[in-house]
């Protein structure tokens, strides 16, 4: 759609200047080609609200969601990201880590029923729970990795993640007063 300007519209647009735009030419905080580029601006969105060009938009007369953030300069561009369901990838890294904290907490909890279920003292029992603590160990190795790269990645302190500690399982035995099965 189109917005032509009117046949009387002269060209540059002539505007009586108010006393803060003279003040703000005369002393330099504006050039002429800003200010004629935003009253070129204002004059176009004024013709088209006249010819209706704005009429019948869907949300029209309500207010823009409330996205519950600060208004920035990049309001927009965050809005367009999660409409369409796209992070920055640190954003995205730690949607990975959460979900992969389950599967190591997961991990942990099986070592721990398989602790408190099997027989210490037999050999093929003992294999099992090394495995276990094994696989614990490599999860939470893996999601360290992550961690680390996120923490890289991410705009502040503010935001860094703690990572998952891969010696748990040891510390814990020791807590108890034990040691793990040989």
């Amino acid at each position: 759609m189109g917005i032509s300007l009117p046949a009387t519209t002269p060209w540059p647009p002539v505007y009586r200047a108010d006393t803060r735009t003279l003040l703000q030419l005369y002393c330099g905080t504006r050039s002429n080609h800003v200010f004629w580029l935003d009253r070129l601006v204002e004059e176009r969105i004024r013709i088209a609200q006249d010819q209706g060009a704005f009429r019948n938009l869907p949300g029209e007369g309500r207010p823009l969601p409330d996205d519950h953030e600060p208004s920035t300069e990049a309001w927009a561009a965050h809005r367009l990201l999660k409409k369409h369901g796209l992070l920055p990838d640190w954003l995205q890294l730690r949607k990975e880590i959460y979900s992969e904290r389950q599967i190591v907490r997961q991990a942990w909890d099986e070592y721990w029923r398989a602790v408190d279920e099997l027989d210490l003292a037999d050999p093929a029992h003992a294999a099992l729970l090394r495995r276990l603590a094994w696989r614990y160990r490599e999860l939470a190795r893996a999601l360290n990795r992550k961690i680390d790269q996120h923490n890289l990645r991410c705009p502040s302190m503010a935001h860094e993640l703690v990572r998952f500690p891969e010696d748990m399982i040891e510390r814990e035995w020791r807590r108890r007063g034990g040691t793990p099965p040989e």
